[in-house]
C-alpha cells in the first residue's frame, strides 16, 4: 500500500541524463521515505482530456488553505488601515499584490507537484546545511510573528463578542492545536470543509458591511483602476506589498498540494495537475481579493476623511468606528468575521509548523500527536508569551510585525525562484520558461526593495540606531548572498537521512 507519490523512469526527477542508475535507485528510496510525511488522500482519477469541474473539485482544497494567508488579522488590519488613510485609492495596489501572489503561489503548487517534494525539503537537499539551518531559522521567526497577529487578532474578537479580557482570549486560542488534531483524524477534506465554512463566514461578515456603508461605486472602480499613492499613505501602500506573501505560505502550499495523488506517472499527468491547482488559487485568491476589498471599502466610506488627520483604528478600534457609524450590529459582525480569521490562520499555522520541520529535518516524530505538539509549541510558546505581554499595545506591534514578515519573505522567495528555474530540479519540461522567470524575478526584486524601504522606515523608530544599521547590513548581505549562491545540480540524495524501506 502506497499512498504517496510514485517514483518511476517517466518523472521528471529521474529525466536528467547527468543521474546515474545508483542515484536513481536511491530517489526511488528517498523520496519514498520522504512522502509518508504526507498522505496522497485525494485520488484524482484519470488523465481527461477536456476541462471538468468534476476534476477541478478533486483538486479544490489547497489553495482555500493557502488564501487564508491572504485573510488573517494582519492583513485585515492593512486593509482597514489603507482604507481610513487612503480612501479608495488603494485598490489597485490590493488587486496588484494579489496577482502577484498568484503568481507565487501557481510556483509554489508546481513545485510541489513536479518534484514530490516540498519547499523545506527540497531546500534541505539542494543547499549546503548551514544556509538550510539559516532559512528553517528565519520561517520559524516569520511563524512566530504571524501567530502572535493571529493569537491577539482572535482575543479581540473574543472580547468584542463576550467581553472576555484579552489576555484570557490568547491563552484560549491554545485550544486550537486540540482542534486541529480532532480534525486531522477525519482526514484533508473535513479540514478543507471547515476552512470553506470559515472564508463564507468571512465573505457575508465583510460585505454585509460593506452594503450597509452604502460606498461609491464610480470611486471603487476609479481605485481599482487607476494607479496613486497619497503622499500620507506611502506606508500603508508598502505595508500592503510586504503583508500579503506570507513566507510559511510558500512552503505550506508547496505541501498541500501532496494531498492530492497525481501519481508523477506521466508529463500530462503532472501538466493537468499544474493546470487545476493553479485555477484553483486563482479562484481562492479571486474571493480573498473581494473580501480584503471590502473592508477597505468599508473603512474608506466610514472613516476617510482627505482633510482631516487622525489616529488609525487598530482591530479593536475598529469596532468602535463602526458601531458610530453603521449601528451597534456592524460591531458584531466585525468581530465574527475577525474570529474566523483569527481561527482559521492559527490552524493554517499549525499546519506549516509540521511541514516546515519535518522537511528540514525529516521524519523525526514517530506519532502524529508528538510531531503536532512540539511542532505547535516552538511557535506557539513564544507566541503566547509576547501576545499576552503586548496585547494592550498591539497596534504599534502589528506594524513591527508586519515589518517583519516582509524581511522574513526573501528566504522562502528566493529559494523558490531558484528552485523552480533549475532544469536539475523541476525537469525540462517543467522548469519556469524565460518570460515566467523575469516577472517573478521582478517581483521578487521589488518585494526586496519594499523591504529596504519599510526597515529604513522602521529604523528610525528603534532605540539604539548603530544597533540597527549593524542588523540590517548583516540581513541585507545574506539576502544578496542566498540571491548569487548557486544551489547544486544534482540532488544530494545519498545524504539523506533514516530512509526506510
Amino acid at each position: 500500500m502506497q499512498q504517496g507519490k510514485i517514483v518511476n523512469e517517466t518523472s521528471p526527477l529521474l529525466q536528467n541524463p547527468s543521474i546515474n542508475q545508483a542515484t536513481k535507485s536511491n530517489a526511488r528510496n528517498a523520496i519514498s521515505f520522504e512522502e509518508r510525511l504526507i498522505d496522497a488522500e485525494i485520488d484524482t482519477g484519470e488523465i481527461e482530456d477536456t476541462f471538468s469541474w468534476r476534476k477541478l473539485w478533486k483538486y479544490t482544497g489547497p489553495g482555500l488553505l493557502m488564501s487564508i494567508a491572504y485573510l488573517d488579522p494582519g492583513n485585515l488590519e492593512a486593509d482597514l488601515q489603507s482604507g481610513a488613510v487612503a480612501g479608495y485609492s488603494l485598490l489597485w495596489l490590493l488587486l496588484t499584490a494579489h496577482i502577484a501572489g498568484q503568481l507565487i503561489q501557481c510556483l509554489s503548487a508546481r513545485l510541489g507537484v513536479v518534484t514530490g517534494n516540498h519547499l523545506a525539503q527540497l531546500i534541505r537537499q539542494y543547499y549546503p546545511r548551514p544556509v538550510s539551518i539559516a532559512f528553517w531559522l528565519i520561517t520559524e521567526i516569520a511563524i512566530i510573528g504571524s501567530d502572535i497577529q493571529e493569537i491577539v487578532g482572535t482575543a479581540i474578537a473574543l472580547k468584542i463578542l463576550f467581553r472576555i479580557p484579552l489576555w484570557v482570549g490568547t491563552l484560549l486560542t491554545a485550544m486550537d492545536t486540540f482542534t486541529f488534531m480532532l480534525l486531522q483524524s477525519y482526514g484533508v477534506r473535513k479540514l478543507e470543509a471547515l476552512f470553506m465554512v470559515l472564508i463564507s463566514t468571512m465573505a457575508i461578515c465583510f460585505w454585509i458591511e460593506m452594503f450597509m456603508s452604502d460606498p461609491d461605486v464610480v470611486d471603487i472602480i476609479k481605485g481599482t483602476l487607476i494607479p496613486t499613492i497619497p503622499r500620507k499613505a506611502f506606508v500603508e501602500a508598502v505595508a500592503i506589498i510586504g503583508a500579503f506573501i506570507m513566507p510559511h505560505n510558500l512552503y505550506l502550499h508547496s505541501a498541500l498540494v501532496m494531498t492530492r495523488r497525481t501519481n508523477n506517472a506521466s508529463n500530462s499527468k503532472i501538466k493537468e495537475a499544474n493546470f487545476y491547482f493553479s485555477l484553483e488559487s486563482g479562484i481562492a485568491l479571486f474571493f480573498s481579493y473581494l473580501i480584503n476589498m471590502a473592508i477597505v471599502t468599508v473603512f474608506a466610506k466610514v472613516f476617510y476623511s482627505s482633510n482631516e488627520d487622525r489616529p488609525l483604528p487598530g482591530l479593536y478600534d475598529a469596532a468602535d468606528v463602526l458601531a458610530n457609524t453603521l449601528g451597534d450590529a456592524s460591531r458584531y459582525l466585525w468581530a465574527l468575521g475577525l474570529l474566523a480569521a483569527g481561527s482559521s490562520s492559527t490552524i493554517t499555522g499549525t499546519l506549516a509548523g509540521q511541514y516546515v520541520i519535518e522537511g528540514f529535518f525529516g521524519k523525526i516524530f514517530k506519532k502524529p500527536w508528538h510531531r503536532l505538539l512540539i511542532t505547535r509549541s516552538i511557535a506557539l510558546v513564544p507566541s503566547m508569551f509576547v501576545a499576552v505581554y503586548s496585547v494592550n499595545n498591539f497596534d504599534n506591534m502589528g506594524e513591527i510585525l508586519n515589518v517583519l514578515q516582509s524581511l522574513c519573505l526573501p528566504t522562502a522567495l528566493i529559494p523558490l525562484m531558484k528552485l523552480t528555474n533549475s532544469k536539475s530540479v523541476m525537469g525540462k519540461n517543467f522548469k519556469t520558461n524565460d518570460f515566467w522567470r523575469y516577472i517573478s524575478w521582478i517581483i521578487t526584486l521589488v518585494i526586496i526593495g519594499t523591504n529596504l524601504i519599510l526597515f529604513l522606515e522602521q529604523l528610525n523608530k528603534m532605540p539604539n540606531l548603530f544597533l540597527g544599521y549593524i542588523c540590517g547590513g548583516i540581513y541585507f548581505v545574506f539576502i544578496i548572498y542566498i540571491t548569487f549562491l548557486p544551489i547544486k545540480e544534482t540532488r544530494d540524495l545519498l545524504k539523506i537521512n533514516n530512509i526506510s524501506d
